[in-house]
């Protein structure tokens, strides 16, 4: 674990304790199953300084400013250095489902009754991490639709090409930077990622696909989105913006045409903090109201445990009906093939900073954080939607 904290936090951490695991904790910690300085710190106890399951309530929550995802001064990233947690930290997801019950509604009640679940997400593995086991089980019920992706999940990383995607008939990665001028290419990653989402889908039992957008951007077209690296997020994607009433345009076409009564999709706070997370919650959220009249619709975000502002509502246990959703998820998330590596240590609390893959989405808490398994349950929180 590579977050750097202080060495007054480390103190504080050293002699905080772990009461005594309550009747409702199905399985016992194995603290010689991590590694020290890791997901450990050393002399500390696993549950007492990593992750609160509620924010907010159970401890004081400091934030930080500094995030390469969001808006320049933005406060919405969790700065772990600095804020105090207690010693129920992650035993959220140690409870049994009798006690989550007693606290929050059925995630399975509302996949049960549903006719038509689908989730709109903004880049490939967003789906599996946020809501891959309610994805998973809304599939099984023969209730799930698809999965559509803002982005193709362009970032660079295999470089450009200057001409059109042949089988895309336009190019699919653009952005506004910060001084104004406009990048617009076909970014090779941008290609692959699809075909790599299309494959881990099947383990989920769901098609994944992106999202058709149409628009013209410094005289070129694009026919779907994708990040050129260092734009300006709000200039890109911000209300007005070119790319941003693409999507808007694009997404109510979806819902009109898909007629869900359940979407799933990310929180306000885009989870970290980035910005088209972000947008994309507030798009889907304005879309679906506005098809309220016409409709019945159920809006659900995903991981409001990290969330600024969410709360949670619902939760899922991916143990029921045999386990096959967490099963389901934990092939999915290894399919994910520019994001797994086997013998990872998967990282928590989440660090955009370093290196590692972010536990607190795949991380069964209480068993080896090298297998990237997911935990037990996935949480979530209905929106009410905007009025028409």
């Amino acid at each position: 674990m590579r977050t750097l904290l202080t060495t007054g936090i480390f103190a504080l951490l050293a002699v905080i304790t772990v009461p005594a695991a309550a009747q409702d904790v199905p399985h016992t910690l194995d603290p010689s199953m991590y590694r020290t300085g890791y997901d450990i710190p050393a002399g500390v106890a696993h549950g007492t300084w990593d992750f609160d399951e509620w924010p907010g309530v159970d401890h004081r929550v400091v934030y930080t400013r500094e995030f390469m995802y969001g808006e320049p001064g933005e406060k919405i990233k969790i700065d772990y250095g600095l804020s105090v947690f207690d010693s129920d930290d992650h035993m959220g997801y140690l409870r049994t489902p009798a006690t989550l019950s007693e606290r929050f509604a059925s995630m399975e009640e509302v996949l049960s009754g549903a006719k038509k679940v689908i989730g709109v997400f903004a880049h490939p593995d967003d789906e599996v991490l946020l809501a891959g086991g309610a994805l998973a089980r809304a599939a099984a019920l023969g209730k799930g639709g698809a999965v559509y992706l803002v982005s193709n999940g362009a970032d660079g990383s295999e470089g450009f090409d200057d001409d059109e995607a042949d089988a895309l008939g336009g190019y699919n990665c653009a952005g506004v930077m910060a001084d104004g001028s406009v990048r617009v290419a076909t970014d090779l990653k941008g290609l692959q990622k699809p075909r790599i989402a299309r494959r881990y889908g099947q383990s989920l039992g769901i098609d994944i696909r992106v999202l058709p957008v149409r628009y013209e951007l410094d005289g070129e077209t694009l026919v779907q989105i994708g990040e050129y690296p260092g734009l300006d997020f709000k200039k890109s994607f911000g209300p007005g913006s070119v790319m941003r009433s693409a999507i808007e345009r694009s997404i109510d076409e979806l819902l009109r045409r898909e007629k869900p009564d359940v979407i799933l999709t990310h929180g306000s706070g885009g989870e970290y903090g980035n910005y088209l997370h972000k947008a994309v919650y507030e798009i889907v959220r304005q879309s679906a109201g506005r098809l309220r009249g016409s409709m019945r619709v159920q809006l659900f975000t995903g991981y409001p445990e990290y969330n600024y502002g969410d709360s949670i509502t619902h939760f899922l246990d991916l143990d029921a009906a045999n386990g096959e959703a967490r099963r389901r998820k934990h092939e999915a998330f290894r399919g994910i093939s520019y994001v797994f590596r086997a013998g990872n240590d998967y990282d928590k609390p989440w660090n955009p900073n370093d290196a590692l893959m972010d536990g607190v989405f795949v991380k069964d808490y209480g068993y080896t954080p090298t297998e990237g398994r997911p935990p037990r349950y996935e949480f979530f929180q209905f929106v009410e939607l905007p009025a028409r």
